[in-house]
C-alpha cells in the first residue's frame, strides 16, 4: 500500500477505528440507496454521511517523506525534482483518505462516496441545460489549453446527453495579463446569461452544502474564501451584474464536461488554496496525481481538494459514461487586490481533535 501511516504524531490511532467508521458508513450507504431524497435540498442522512466520509478520511493518512513549502519552491536547472523529493508510488486508492506532508499538514482531502447516487442524478439533471453554453474549444490557441491544461475527448462525436466542453464561471476575475495590484476586477461573462443564472441557483443548495464541508476540512481557508466574497462587492468594476448571490466560497467554478485532463498544475492559486473538483455525470474515470504516485477512483458523488498549485493531477481518458467535472478555484492575485492574506494548511492534528472529542 505504500507509506500509509496511522498519523503524524498520533500513535493511539488503530485499524479498530478505521473498522467502526467503516461499519457505520457501509450500513448507512445501504439505507440510503434506498431513500427517496428531495430534488433542491440536502437531507439529514446526507449530512450524517459526510461525517462519516470525512472521519474514514482523516482516520486514513498517506504521509509522504517532504515538507510541502520545500516541495513547492522553484528548483533551478533541476530536471528531476525525485532526487531531491522521493515520490511515493501508492497505486490506486478507493477508500476515503488525507495525503499529508511530513509535518501533518493536509495536501488532499479524497472523498469518494460524499454524496449518494441519488444525489448525483438530482445535480446531473441541472446540467442538461447548459449544454448549448458550454465552449467546445479555446479561442486563444494551445498557449491557453497548456495553461488551463484540458483538452477534448478524442471520441466525443456531439452526440453525449451533456455534450461536452467548457464554462468558466466567476464574480470577481482579472482580465487575462492584467493582475497587478492597480487592475481592475471584472465579472467573468458566464453568469449574465440565464441559462448559467439558472444554474446558479439550481445549484445553490448543494454549493452551500460544500461551502460547510469546507468549513470542517479546510476551516482557514473556508473563512478566507466567505472574506473574498464579503468584500467583492467594493472591488468588481460596476457592469450589468448577475442577480444571482454567487453562492461558493470559491471565486472560480468552471464546469468541464466530457473533456480529459492531461497532467498539470494550476496557474492561478496559491499552495495553501487547495482547489476542490466535485465529480458527476456517470463515468468511470480515474484521477490521478503523479507526484505521489497516486491514481484514485473518481466515480460520480466523489469530492477531491488538493492543492493543485504544487500537486501534477490530471484525469486522462476513461471507458463508460459522461463525465461532468465542477472544478473550483481561488485566484491568489484576486485575494491579493482584495487585501487578503493566504491561508495556512490545515493540519491533520487540528481537524482529528474535532472527531475525537465527538
Amino acid at each position: 500500500m505504500g507509506n500509509y501511516s496511522h498519523g503524524v504524531g498520533t500513535p493511539s490511532l488503530t485499524s479498530y477505528d478505521r473498522l467502526r467508521v467503516r461499519s457505520q458508513l457501509t450500513n448507512l450507504q445501504r439505507s440510503l440507496a434506498e431513500e427517496v431524497l428531495p430534488p433542491a435540498s440536502i437531507a439529514s442522512s446526507e449530512l450524517q454521511l459526510s461525517v462519516l466520509v470525512i472521519a474514514f478520511a482523516i482516520l486514513s493518512p498517506y504521509v509522504t517523506e517532504w515538507d510541502i513549502d520545500r516541495f513547492s519552491e522553484p528548483m533551478q536547472n533541476v530536471t528531476d525534482k525525485t532526487k531531491y523529493f522521493p515520490y511515493p508510488q501508492w497505486g490506486q486508492i478507493s477508500d476515503p483518505a488525507t495525503v499529508l506532508g511530513v509535518h501533518g499538514r493536509v495536501l488532499v482531502w479524497y472523498l469518494p462516496g460524499i454524496m449518494p447516487l441519488a444525489r448525483v442524478e438530482h445535480l446531473n439533471k441541472i446540467h442538461l441545460p447548459l449544454k448549448d453554453s458550454l465552449v467546445k474549444c479555446s479561442k486563444t490557441g494551445g498557449q491557453s489549453k497548456r495553461r488551463f491544461g484540458h483538452r477534448h475527448v478524442p471520441q466525443a462525436d456531439g452526440n453525449e446527453m451533456f455534450g461536452h466542453g467548457r464554462l468558466t464561471n466567476s464574480p470577481a476575475t482579472f482580465q487575462q495579463a492584467h493582475t497587478r495590484l492597480e487592475d481592475w476586477v471584472y465579472q467573468s461573462s458566464s453568469p449574465r446569461k440565464g441559462v448559467v443564472r439558472q444554474w446558479l441557483q439550481d445549484i445553490s443548495y448543494a454549493e452551500e452544502f460544500w461551502n460547510k464541508i469546507a468549513e470542517v476540512v479546510l476551516p482557514d481557508l473556508a473563512q478566507v474564501g466567505k472574506d473574498a466574497i464579503s468584500v467583492k462587492g467594493d472591488w468588481v468594476v460596476s457592469q450589468p451584474l448577475s442577480p444571482i448571490p454567487w453562492p461558493s466560497i470559491y471565486l472560480g467554478i468552471d464546469v468541464i464536461v466530457n473533456q480529459e485532463t492531461p497532467p498539470h498544475q494550476d496557474q492561478v492559486s496559491a499552495p495553501s488554496l487547495l482547489d476542490l473538483v466535485v465529480s458527476l455525470g456517470t463515468h468511470d474515470s480515474h484521477f490521478h496525481i503523479s507526484d505521489i504516485g497516486a491514481k484514485f477512483d473518481y466515480k460520480p458523488g466523489t469530492m477531491i481538494y488538493l492543492a493543485g498549485k504544487v500537486l501534477t493531477h490530471s484525469v486522462p481518458k476513461w471507458g463508460k459514461g459522461e463525465k461532468i467535472a465542477l472544478a473550483h478555484y481561488m485566484e491568489d492575485a484576486v485575494h491579493n487586490r482584495f487585501g487578503l492574506p493566504r491561508p495556512p494548511f490545515t493540519q491533520q492534528k487540528h481537524i482529528l481533535g474535532k472527531f475525537l472529542q465527538t
